[in-house]
C-alpha cells in the first residue's frame, strides 16, 4: 500500500503544473513606433485599453475580456479583444507592440 502512495506522490511531483494565463505586470505600456493610445494595467483587474476604462479584466488564450468598461461620455460597454502577453513582457494588441514604460507620463511621442 505504501508503494502505491509513493508511486502516486512521485507521479504528481514529476508532472508539469498547469500554468494559468500569463499576466502583464502592473503599469503603463506605451506603443512602440505607432501613434495609438497606451495600455494601462492596474491592480484588481483594472485595465485601460482602446480608450476604455475596464474593471475585472480576465486574460485567457491571447484575449482579454471585461464585462464593465467605461467609454468617453460614461457609456458602459463590454470588452472582448486580442491581447497577447509575450515572453519578453511586452504586450501585443491590434498588431501593435506595447512596452512597459517607467518614465514620466505621458508616453513619449513615437
Amino acid at each position: 500500500m505504501r508503494v502505491a502512495y509513493l508511486a502516486a506522490a512521485l507521479a504528481a511531483l514529476s508532472s508539469h503544473a498547469h500554468a494559468g494565463p500569463r499576466l502583464p505586470a502592473l503599469g503603463l505600456y506605451c506603443p512602440v513606433g505607432e501613434d495609438v493610445p497606451p495600455i494601462s494595467v492596474d491592480a484588481d483587474g483594472g485595465l485601460g485599453i482602446d480608450l476604455l476604462d475596464c474593471e475585472g479584466a480576465r486574460f485567457a488564450r491571447a484575449r482579454v475580456r471585461a464585462e464593465v468598461c467605461f467609454a468617453n461620455g460614461g457609456s458602459v460597454v463590454a470588452l472582448n479583444t486580442d491581447l497577447v502577453v509575450r515572453r519578453d513582457s511586452t504586450l501585443r494588441h491590434g498588431g501593435v507592440t506595447f512596452r512597459l514604460y517607467t518614465g514620466r507620463r505621458p508616453c513619449p511621442a513615437p
